[in-house]
């Protein structure tokens, strides 16, 4: 069944860019304000400028929605209530979240105001919608780069308000697993604060100065019927850092498309040139793409040979101003007036609201007098009472019932319009929050049953001692890292279960005094679930003691199967904050702390849930479903080894490692140099970690072998040892990030 109503959502960057979007048709607006925003460099609202715009928004029937998109710091979360307590007493509509201890504070603090997972959270299928259902969220941003099909599927599985980008530029990462900019330059994507080193040039074998990984701007016109069949229920349009003219014209037209299509589901489907070139003439990227809607990843979705934007043309930035900036959109209403001798003037006012909602205001005036020279003439009421001033009204059609001999003073007659204006305006407030109030006490009960009927998993004692956890991608890491007495836990690459299967098992029961743990793939993805029965057989059959899960899809999968083995998050599952540890207390045995907080933020942390900290590894970078080979060579797809290594090579001269994960189709651009915290690890204690982990992604088994050696005679043995690499990052463990 098609939808007879899509939410058309528009950013806003300013106060000025929300008017664009009002007098353009939006339906919905997001923006910032002045904290925990994904867009700590737009310009952004004041909190008189979000109220106010709460107000306009509501007159006109449409919401507007607050990002607090952004991971938040220990220090930070005492000024999360005070900041939200005023927006949310105005009537916000909604919050955008990605931190699930904001999200938890939010739910406890303002229960009336709807949370919507943010795109942030990398939520790639139905399970992480689930899962984000479950704890209350109303609506989800999942991952850009998913199919129709499989946002159809989130949509069946869980009757979610699903929310998704139709238009603007592209991140080549996956949102929220980003930390290029982060480990770079200390700007986290996380924070809001992301570079683009992505839109930078780079060098791969022969090919030089290239961009491969500057995605195009996303441009979905045409392809509006498929998204409305899908079942998606809002169309972001991507922009807060935009202009006004670029949110007024693209939201204007969506709005023009939107309609047209709905009007009329069965009609053929077609924009025209002249629109297309109007799009065009709006600050778009190089070159435009459909998205990830109906492909995995292409060549066609990058700009490659240039990354650069194309300026808005003069003529249809002129024509966008005059009109949708430089004119003020009011609301239709009617009246009904009342004049008649020795009674108080009445008038009534209505209006009929976006979802068919009609609403009324009646007000009472003066009393009516008689007329002692020129009474009332009808036309002057008329005009008198349609004068809406500075309000978001227009009088389009008033019934006029007066005495011909009646009269009332000019101030009379304007006094009796204003107070009917007034009291319209605050029924439509009114109205708006009694559906508001309505749509929470859902979500609250929703919240309210999970909670009682998923208790979560017992915590479980302390660990006495420091212990070693080694994490291996491929078989020969494996049996370097078994051999080694003081390695107490190891996480295998699960898609080792699939290729060396017999091979694996013998190694672990072999070395049976080693504690084994499935590491799930970084991204789970619908084309990926015809691989869970098959780990689920490995746990079951061979010795795992539990699991490594790396986000919300895996972690659910998990619960719904009935999986009793310990629980073990990795530090793509954030946790930032003592509210979000406390959260994931109630499903891990252990956490893996954040790589993005510096030593002073990680003393902070709850010392509720064992901790786990990675020392040695190649940070990855990013994770996409692009694929950087394919994309500047062929598809080089090999099922028996599962992962491929390419290179690209930035303007400094350092070289970047990509493993391509061909069993899941995904990309992983790792950090130049590992990270070693070799020369930190007197009075690590102090954070309460428990395990110190070394994470192997690219090594050979040399490198495997010294590393670990090293490690061992450091932390287990306590010997004096010399560092057997030169190059190496401390990461943020000194530095932190804004």
């Amino acid at each position: 069944m098609i939808q007879s109503k899509v939410e058309l959502l528009a950013p806003a960057g300013d106060f000025e860019c929300f008017i664009a979007a009002m007098n353009a048709g939006a339906d919905a607006v997001y923006l910032g304000g002045s904290k925990f925003g994904a867009r700590a460099y737009a310009n952004n609202f004041t909190q008189e400028e979000i109220i106010e715009a709460l107000r306009i928004a509501h007159i006109y029937g449409k919401k507007v929605y607050l990002t607090v998109n952004t991971l938040v710091k220990e220090k930070e979360l005492s000024d999360l209530v005070p900041y939200l307590k005023p927006l949310c007493d105005a009537g916000l509509d909604g919050v955008i979240v990605q931190d699930l201890g904001v999200f938890r504070m939010i739910q406890k603090y303002f229960p009336e105001v709807e949370l919507h997972a943010s795109t942030q959270m990398t939520l790639t299928g139905e399970y992480g919608a689930e899962f984000l259902k479950e704890i209350g969220a109303v609506r989800i941003v999942p991952a850009r780069e998913l199919s129709l099909d499989e946002i159809k599927a989130m949509k069946d599985k869980t009757g979610l308000e699903i929310e998704t980008f139709i238009h603007g530029a592209m991140c080549y990462a996956y949102s929220g697993q980003c930390l290029f900019s982060s480990i770079l330059g200390g700007r986290s994507g996380n924070r809001g604060r992301c570079a683009g080193p992505c839109r930078l040039p780079y060098k791969a074998k022969d090919k030089k100065d290239i961009y491969p990984l500057s995605l195009k701007d996303m441009y979905t016109l045409s392809e509006i019927p498929k998204l409305i069949e899908a079942g998606i229920d809002s169309f972001k349009i991507e922009g807060r850092m935009k202009s006004p003219e670029y949110v007024a014209g693209v939201t204007a037209m969506y709005r023009k498309y939107i309609d047209l299509y709905l009007a009329n589901p069965k009609a053929p489907f077609h924009v025209s040139k002249q629109d297309e070139e109007m799009m065009r003439g709006l600050y778009i990227r190089t070159d435009i793409c459909q998205g990830y809607y109906e492909q995995h990843n292409s060549k066609n979705m990058v700009t490659i040979s240039e990354p650069g934007y194309a300026g808005g043309k003069d003529a249809v930035l002129e024509e966008i101003r005059r009109k949708y900036l430089n004119a003020k959109r009011v609301m239709d209403i009617t009246g009904r007036a009342v004049i008649h001798k020795d009674e108080p003037a009445r008038l009534q006012l209505s209006c009929v609201m976006s979802d068919g909602r009609q609403l009324e205001a009646e007000v009472s005036g003066d009393v009516v007098s008689k007329a002692q020279n020129r009474p009332l003439d009808l036309e002057d009421i008329r005009n008198r009472l349609g004068k809406m001033g500075d309000t978001y009204f227009k009088l389009s059609e008033l019934e006029l019932d007066a005495d011909a001999d009646a009269f009332m003073p000019i101030k009379a007659l304007n006094e009796l319009r204003r107070a009917a204006c007034e009291k319209l305006e605050e029924e439509i407030l009114h109205s708006h929050s009694r559906l508001r109030q309505e749509k929470a006490k859902k979500a609250a009960l929703q919240a309210q049953d999970t909670l009682i009927h998923h208790a979560g998993r017992e915590t479980v004692e302390k660990q006495k001692e420091i212990c070693l956890a080694v994490g291996v991608q491929t078989a020969t890491q494996l049996s370097c890292a078994v051999k080694q007495e003081s390695v107490s836990y190891i996480y295998v690459n699960a898609d080792l279960v699939l290729t060396d299967r017999q091979q694996l098992t013998d190694r672990m029961k072999q070395y049976a005094d080693k504690e084994y743990y499935l590491a799930l793939p970084h991204i789970l993805r619908k084309r990926s679930y015809p691989y869970l029965e098959k780990y689920l057989d490995a746990l079951q059959t061979m010795p795992f003691a539990g699991v490594l899960i790396r986000n919300a899809e895996e972690l659910q999968w998990l619960r719904k199967i009935g999986y009793e083995g310990h629980y073990i998050a990795d530090y793509t599952v954030y946790a930032w904050n003592c509210e979000a540890v406390a959260f994931y207390n109630r499903y891990f045995e252990r956490l893996t702390v954040p790589v993005e907080l510096n030593r002073k933020e990680l003393l902070q942390l709850e010392e509720s849930c064992p901790k786990e900290m990675m020392v040695y590894g190649r940070i990855p970078l990013m994770y996409s479903a692009n694929c950087v080979r394919k994309t500047l060579e062929k598809c080089e797809k090999n099922i028996n080894d599962g992962q491929l290594i390419y290179y690209l090579t930035d303007r400094y001269r350092n070289q970047f490692p990509i493993l391509q994960n061909c069993l899941h189709c995904y990309n992983i651009l790792y950090n130049t140099v590992p990270l070693s915290l070799h020369g930190q690890l007197d009075g690590m204690e102090r954070f309460g970690i428990e395990v110190y982990r070394l994470e192997f992604t690219t090594e050979d088994k040399a490198q495997t072998e010294s590393v670990l050696s090293y490690y061992q005679k450091r932390i287990v043995l306590d010997e004096p040892c010399d560092y057997p690499y030169e190059e190496f990052t401390n990461g943020h463990y000194k530095r932190g990030v804004e």
